[in-house]
């Protein structure tokens, strides 16, 4: 595969993770970092966004803490999306 395969391989899976959250709602990213996670992002709580949640989420992701496939499943078992969405 080489060394760029691998760099090309993670960028499309960051760029599928990013159109799949766009389809996310406040309550489910929450309910993702409690279920998935075990943790809720620490927020201001007169300035809660999903953006703070979405900063934790990725923050997770790129430390190794979660993995695409674990967003993908929740959002199907969670009717999210359907899995018809990833084809």
């Amino acid at each position: 595969m080489g060394l760029f395969g691998k760099s090309k391989q993670k960028d499309a899976t960051i760029d599928q993770m990013r159109v799949l959250l766009d389809n996310f709602q406040y309550a489910d990213l929450q309910d993702f970092c409690i279920d998935i996670l075990g943790e809720k992002p620490v927020m201001d709580k007169e300035h809660l966004s999903s953006t703070e949640v979405l900063e934790f989420i990725w923050e997770k992701y790129h430390k190794g803490v979660v993995q695409f496939s674990q967003l993908k499943e929740f959002a199907i078992k969670h009717n999210i999306v359907s899995e018809s969405f990833f084809e």
